[in-house]
């Protein structure tokens, strides 16, 4: 047999397997994550006084300060002019967001499925210079839980956007990864 009838058949018995998809059998109820929605208008953009830092996703560090990304939250603000004893100075409420940027005194952001272009030349004076409505339709429908092997609610897109999980038990789930 030539070598390249070998890999052909190889290639062609590696691909049938590859189709086997594995059974789930759904149990009626079992541990799992439930959908938290947020509850308002998720456009609305706010400076807020600090908060505990939850999940992190991206730090920037620019004229003294650090831009702390919080998952689907916002963004911590933290003056780390001392790095001996830095100082949570706000927080900007940006519903939705899961990644930011900063060039110059403008720090872009995602809001859901928006862009929004933020003045950060005044710490405690934070406003949207723009925002470009539906820049990210891919994030429309809400997040699934990242990280997470298991089964969970699946998100209804009628109730509000995602902006967290929960652990819950969950009834005859239909949701799993």
């Amino acid at each position: 047999m030539k070598p390249i009838s070998f890999l052909l058949l190889l290639t062609l018995s590696l691909l049938g397997q590859g189709c086997v998809r594995e059974k789930v059998e759904i149990p009626a109820q079992v541990a799992g994550l439930a959908p938290v929605y947020f509850e308002g208008d998720w456009k609305a953009v706010q400076s807020e006084p600090p908060r505990p830092i939850g999940r992190l996703y991206k730090l920037y560090y620019k004229d003294g300060y650090i831009f702390a990304g919080e998952s689907q939250q916002g963004i911590h603000i933290i003056d780390n002019s001392n790095p001996s004893m830095p100082e949570k100075v706000g927080f900007i409420r940006i519903i939705g967001n899961s990644d930011i940027a900063i060039r110059g005194n403008v720090l872009y952001a995602n809001n859901l499925t928006d862009l929004l272009a933020l003045d950060i030349s005044e710490i405690a004076n934070v406003r949207v210079l723009s925002r470009v409505e539906n820049a990210f339709p891919g994030l429309a429908g809400g997040s699934l839980p990242e990280d997470y092997v298991g089964f969970f609610e699946c998100p209804d897109p009628n109730m509000g956007v995602v902006i967290g999980w929960s652990e819950q038990i969950i009834r005859e789930p239909q949701c799993w990864q």
